[in-house]
């Protein structure tokens, strides 16, 4: 596809997501314009400090993962890895988030296929984490779950079942040598004529770099454990912003815990469903989980708050830090000549 043709349909992508936000809001327009008025700004200002807790823990799983690799990579440059990530994933619909973090890591000795590789695995970690989290608060929570809401349950299993086949399949190609191998085959069989050549070297690249990067990491458990706990405490901080949104709102909503459990499982059904650049799936999963709960308005009202100070204002933020490194990377280039040539 052109690049041309591929910039069209991205902007056609967010305008039928920007019509579908518009349909869903359209009819409570003044009431949420009036609930949002009530948010103080300490509150507005709490969620904002949640959604950079949330990209930090983040981070600190960026910087656990890199240091089976680079034992004294700091936690600075796994920051700004994390929200290169987020900025990749808004500006180019998801498919530049993971190339940007691992064209950044080389700076730090890591080949373009071994960041690439750490980040995938990352990515497994966090799917892996969404469902354990989920599947806890559910075993507490099912009882009261199946009375309030029992048509719930199909879109759950829909959510549980396409999430664990994703995390199979990657953990499969990342640990099972005869599925590697079949995938190899795969790409051969892909011309080699024109642009298929360099894709196919670099897809066998990555794909073996990603085999090694997972099994270096999965031979740890202890860093297994302690990115699986770092990521319960990075959701805790995502979810605990849902419930905060319903407050500061002063609207009813379920309590704390079973807040905590609906918006996991708003993230299970989320991460099944195809979305564009993160927009889209979350907000109807909102809607569609918490509704039922505060009503139509309520819920839309704290759906804007929650999706402000987790995704756009990450966002925002991202861009900051993306500037912040071209700058240092363009100083860094312009002292190299001096660096290098003679006194």
């Amino acid at each position: 596809m052109k690049r041309s043709h591929w910039k069209t349909g991205q902007l056609l992508s967010y305008l039928l997501v920007l019509l579908v936000i518009f349909l869903v809001f359209r009819e409570h327009a003044q009431e949420i314009l009036q609930n949002l008025r009530g948010v103080p700004l300490w509150g507005a200002a709490l969620l904002f400090g949640l959604a950079l807790a949330y990209q930090g823990l983040e981070a600190a799983v960026c910087r656990r993962l890199i240091r089976t690799r680079i034992p004294d990579f700091s936690f600075p440059p796994a920051f700004t890895t994390t929200f290169l990530g987020v900025f990749g994933n808004v500006a180019t619909c998801g498919a530049g988030s993971i190339p940007m973090q691992g064209c950044y890591l080389c700076q730090y000795g890591l080949l373009p296929g071994q960041g690439i590789g750490i980040m995938t695995a990352e990515y497994i970690f966090h799917k892996t984490s969404t469902l354990i989290y989920a599947a806890v608060m559910l075993l507490f929570q099912g009882s009261w779950l199946r009375g309030a809401s029992p048509d719930l349950f199909r879109y759950l299993v829909m959510g549980f079942g396409i999430c664990g086949a994703i995390i199979t399949a990657l953990v499969l190609l990342c640990t099972w040598e005869r599925l590697k191998a079949l995938a190899l085959r795969a790409m051969d069989l892909l011309p080699d004529a024109g642009k298929w050549g360099p894709r196919k070297a670099a897809w066998r690249t990555n794909l073996e770099a990603l085999h090694t990067e997972a099994r270096y990491v999965l031979k740890s458990p202890g860093c297994c454990l302690r990115v699986l706990l770092l990521n319960g405490a990075k959701l805790f901080c995502l979810y605990l912003a849902a419930y905060l949104s319903f407050y500061f709102l002063n609207i009813s909503s379920p309590a704390f815990w079973r807040v905590q459990l609906l918006t996991a499982l708003m993230l299970v059904i989320t991460g099944a469903l195809p979305n564009v650049a993160g927009v889209g799936p979350t907000e109807l999963a909102f809607l569609l989980i918490f509704s039922p709960y505060a009503g139509d308005a309520a819920a839309s009202s704290a759906l804007i708050l929650y999706r402000t100070a987790t995704y756009f204002f990450p966002f925002l933020f991202s861009c900051f830090v993306l500037l912040h490194t071209q700058r240092k990377r363009t100083v860094r280039e312009d002292r190299q000549p001096l660096q290098d040539g003679p006194e």
